[in-house]
């Protein structure tokens, strides 16, 4: 039978072209984008905004009368549950414990202070990835999930042999959520944990779309914070969102890459309705589509196969 190890792309090999996609030129992620450059969908992104979302955003006035869609900013307070909060703060922190124990004082494209992030693969379903992705390209099957398959003796202990954290499967339901808000055609690269400091900020940029897809977004948890979008030509056409513990925002269509994004500890824009928002720490568990290749996601065999 002809399988995924006989043309060098094993399930294993799949999953570590995840991580080579997703790191791959991280060092210009945030150069403002050429128009050229950037991704378009198939379709318009169209994330319906609860009307819970409305207290929680300012438009300006040059936004709305310039015709920009609303729903670019999708928001969608108390996304998740206190109990599902509360079991993704213990869950990130005890990856962040093992994987990024200190603060950063400074980020490599000096956009980020004082902060800390690491990628949980674990809590991606191999179908929803680019190893599930490169595997139906070649129409092979899927391998199952480890969180999928059972890790339990005869007495209901661990068996021993899994490296799956014993509430992923539990993250795995929550986040499922956030994927099914989008077409199943989406590719997604690992959520990612940012843990930002209660002094840290992310000062203004646009993601660099040579590495990145339609969306990106997160899902809030613990402080809250006031994000500020601008026009990158135009600073007056903004968005002011307060991002509460619980919530969960995306960014899509022209506000991808053409509005910087920050968040910043300038007391004067970390206010709203008049009401300082308190300095807190906060940690934003962020989710990323992967942009296909132009040869297609079959293509990256080849280009992670070593030669001989």
């Amino acid at each position: 039978m002809l399988t995924l190890r006989t043309l060098n792309c094993s399930t294993r090999r799949a999953q570590m072209l995840c991580r080579w996609f997703s790191e791959t030129g991280s060092g210009s992620r945030l150069t403002r984008p050429a128009s050229d450059t950037i991704p378009q969908p198939p379709e318009p992104i169209s994330l319906a905004l609860p009307s819970s979302a409305e207290p929680f955003i300012k438009y300006s006035d040059a936004f709305v009368d310039r015709g920009y869609t609303k729903s670019d900013i999708f928001l969608h307070p108390d996304f998740i549950s206190d109990g599902e909060h509360d079991l993704l703060v213990r869950s990130c922190n005890k990856k962040l414990k093992r994987l990024a124990s200190t603060y950063e004082m400074g980020h490599f494209d000096k956009r980020i202070n004082n902060y800390r992030e690491c990628s949980v693969s674990a809590w991606l379903p191999h179908k929803r990835g680019v190893a599930g992705r490169v595997s139906q390209a070649m129409d092979r099957a899927v391998d199952p999930d480890p969180v999928d398959l059972p890790d339990r003796a005869s007495n209901g202990k661990s068996a021993g042999w899994s490296t799956v954290g014993k509430y992923d499967s539990q993250i795995r339901h929550i986040l499922d959520r956030v994927w099914d808000l989008f077409p199943a055609s989406f590719t997604w690269l690992p959520p990612h944990i940012l843990d930002l400091h209660e002094d840290g900020e992310i000062l203004p940029h646009v993601d660099n779309p040579e590495y990145s897809g339609f969306v990106v977004g997160g899902l809030c948890l613990l402080g809250p914070a006031v994000s500020t979008f601008k026009h990158v030509d135009d600073p007056s056409v903004r968005v002011d969102v307060l991002l509460s513990p619980k919530s969960l925002y995306f960014m899509t269509n022209r506000i991808r890459y053409q509005f910087t994004h920050e968040i910043t500890v300038d007391p004067s824009q970390r206010a709203w309705m008049g009401q300082p928002v308190a300095k807190a720490r906060r940690i934003s568990l962020m989710f990323r589509d992967a942009k296909e290749p132009e040869g297609g996601w079959s293509s990256l065999v080849s280009a992670a196969t070593p030669s001989r």
